[in-house]
């Protein structure tokens, strides 16, 4: 289903545009009154065999949301609630930074 629906939808936008798309919709979605309880419950796994201690720090568990994705560090809160157990976040600098150039795929 992956490969033949949603992968050609999603790579007939620009990249840029789903991104915020995907964002915008985490966002709105987790706001709603109970939903973020409700992907806790579902997504957040609570097993001392699943914690890792790196350079450290302790994390709840060793999946994370790689760098890139919350450019912003708008979605800190909601990708926890989704179970990752830590979230890499875009560099803070004082004016918006050009992203690197775009690669053309086919799908």
């Amino acid at each position: 289903m992956y490969k033949r629906i949603i992968l050609p939808i999603l790579f007939r936008f620009d990249a840029e545009t789903i991104h915020h798309t995907v964002t915008t919709l985490l966002k709105l979605g987790l706001a709603i009154p109970g939903v973020s309880a409700i992907c806790r419950k579902l997504y957040v796994l609570e097993d001392k065999r699943l914690v890792r201690t790196v350079f450290g720090l302790t994390f709840p568990n060793p999946i994370g949301m790689a760098a890139g994705f919350d450019k912003n560090a708008d979605l800190v809160s909601e990708l926890s609630d989704l179970g990752f157990g830590f979230v890499e976040i875009g560099t803070v600098t004082p004016r918006p930074q050009p992203g690197n150039p775009g690669l053309v795929c086919s799908a």
